[in-house]
C-alpha cells in the first residue's frame, strides 16, 4: 500500500470575484469535499460512505477574532472504507517463486477521518483537507496482482512442493558446484604438479649444462697444458668418454694438432664408432681410363667388423659392385699413426690425414687403374 505523499491538499471550491459574505458551513460544497476524500484514498480501498459535520474553525495562529471567523469554517469528515480485494505480505522469495501470507481479507472495514478547513475568499471557497489517521490504510499488504514474481500461498500444497523442487535443485546445483570445484582443484594440482616438475627439469638441465661447461672447460685447459702424457691422457679420456660435446671438442683438437699420437687417438675412436665409412673417389689426370673406371665402379664402402683399440688394427669388408676384382669381400687393416691401410681380396685403399681433416690417398685393384680417395672425419 503506497502512503500519498502530503495528506493535507488545498482545493478552490467555488469561483466568483463578489464582495466577501460571512462564511457559513452550510455553503460549503460538501460533495466536492466528498468526492476530494475519495480521490485521496488509495486502491484498493473503496469509500462506501462519507460524512461530514461542521465544527469551530481555528483562528489564525491560534488566536480568536470575530473578523476571522467570518470568513473560515471547518467540516470533520468520516469515510466508511471498505477493502475491495484480499491482500498478502511476502514471507520470502526464492528465484521468480515469492511465497505470500494472507493479510486481509476483502470487506475489510475502516474508517477514514479528516478535517476540511475552509476559507472564503473573493474566488470562492479554498479548503485544505486534511487526514488524522492516514495510518489505517497502512500495514495491509498488496493485491495479489501488485505482488513480484509468481506468487505462491505459504504452506500450500504447490508451496511445499515448489521447496521441495527448490530444495532438490538447489542439492543439485550444490553437488554439481562441489564436482567443478574438486575438478579445478585437480586441474590446479596437476597444473602445480607439472610446473614443479618443469622447474626441477629446467633445473636439471641448468645444472647438467653447468657441470659440461665446467667439464669442456676443464678439458680445454688440458688438452693446451704444457704436460704432454696429461694432454694425453685427458684426449683418451673424452674420447672414450660418452659425452657427445667433450669427444668432439677432443676429436677437433687431436685432428688439428698435427701430433701423431693425438691424430693416432682420435682416428681409432672415430673409426670405432662406425659401422660403415663411405670413401668418395676421383678420377686421376695421370691416366685416362680412370674416369671410365670410376663412373662403372660404384660407390665404395668400408664396412667395419671390429677394431683393436691398442694397436688399430680392423676388419671388415671393402668394395664397389661394378667391377668382380672390385667386389666387396673381406679386409683388413691396420693404423699406423694416422696413416690408414686397408687390404683386400684383389685390392687395396690406402690414405693419410691431412689439414683439412681427411683422409687422403689411392684405391687401388689389380687389373683397374689407380683412383684418387677420400675420406671425410667429421
Amino acid at each position: 500500500m503506497v502512503r500519498p505523499a502530503a495528506w493535507g491538499i488545498a482545493v478552490t471550491l467555488m469561483a466568483g470575484l463578489a464582495p466577501v459574505p460571512p462564511a457559513r458551513a452550510s455553503d460549503l460544497p460538501i460533495d466536492r469535499i466528498r468526492a476530494e476524500v475519495s480521490r485521496l484514498v488509495p486502491p484498493p480501498w473503496t469509500v462506501e460512505e462519507v460524512t461530514a459535520d461542521p465544527i469551530p474553525a481555528p483562528a489564525p495562529d491560534g488566536k480568536a477574532t470575530a473578523k476571522s471567523t467570518e470568513s473560515r469554517t471547518a467540516v470533520r469528515i468520516g469515510a466508511k472504507l471498505r477493502l475491495a480485494k484480499p491482500t498478502y505480505a511476502v514471507e520470502s522469495r526464492d528465484g521468480a517463486v515469492t511465497f505470500i501470507r494472507p493479510v486481509a481479507e476483502a470487506g475489510l472495514e475502516k474508517t477514514l477521518t479528516a478535517t476540511a478547513l475552509a476559507t472564503l475568499g473573493p474566488k470562492g471557497w479554498n479548503a485544505r483537507i486534511e487526514l488524522r489517521n492516514p495510518e489505517v490504510l497502512e500495514g495491509i499488504g498488496q493485491p495479489l496482482e501488485e505482488l513480484p514474481g509468481r506468487p505462491v500461498l505459504a504452506g500450500s500444497a504447490e508451496a511445499n512442493r515448489l521447496r521441495e523442487q527448490i530444495a532438490r535443485d538447489a542439492e543439485a546445483r550444490g553437488a554439481e558446484e562441489d564436482v567443478r570445484r574438486r575438478r579445478e582443484e585437480d586441474l590446479l594440482a596437476r597444473q602445480a604438479a607439472a610446473t614443479k616438475a618443469e622447474e626441477e627439469r629446467a633445473t636439471a638441465e641448468r645444472r647438467q649444462e653447468e657441470a659440461r661447461a665446467a667439464r669442456i672447460a676443464d678439458l680445454r685447459t688440458r688438452i693446451l697444458g704444457a704436460d704432454r702424457p696429461t694432454r694425453i691422457a685427458a684426449y683418451e679420456a673424452a674420447l672414450g668418454g660418452n659425452d657427445p660435446a667433450l669427444r668432439q671438442i677432443a676429436l677437433e683438437a687431436a685432428l688439428q694438432s698435427r701430433d701423431p699420437v693425438l691424430g693416432n687417438l682420435a682416428l681409432k675412436d672415430w673409426i670405432a664408432r662406425r659401422r660403415a665409412v663411405p670413401v668418395q673417389l676421383y678420377a686421376t689426370k695421370e691416366d685416362p681410363h680412370s674416369e671410365t673406371v670410376l663412373n662403372n665402379l660404384g660407390p665404395l664402402t668400408l664396412e667395419i667388423d671390429s677394431v683393436n683399440p691398442v694397436n688399430g688394427a680392423l676388419a671388415g669388408r671393402l668394395g664397389a659392385p661394378g667391377y668382380s676384382i672390385a667386389k666387396p669381400s673381406a679386409a683388413i687393416g691396420a693404423l699406423a699413426q694416422t696413416t690408414l691401410t686397408v687390404n683386400a681380396y684383389g685390392c687395396a685403399l690406402s690414405l693419410r690425414l691431412t689439414e683439412q681433416k681427411t683422409l687422403d690417398g689411392l684405391f687401388r685393384c689389380q687389373t683397374l687403374p689407380a683412383l684418387i680417395a677420400r675420406v671425410t672425419v667429421d
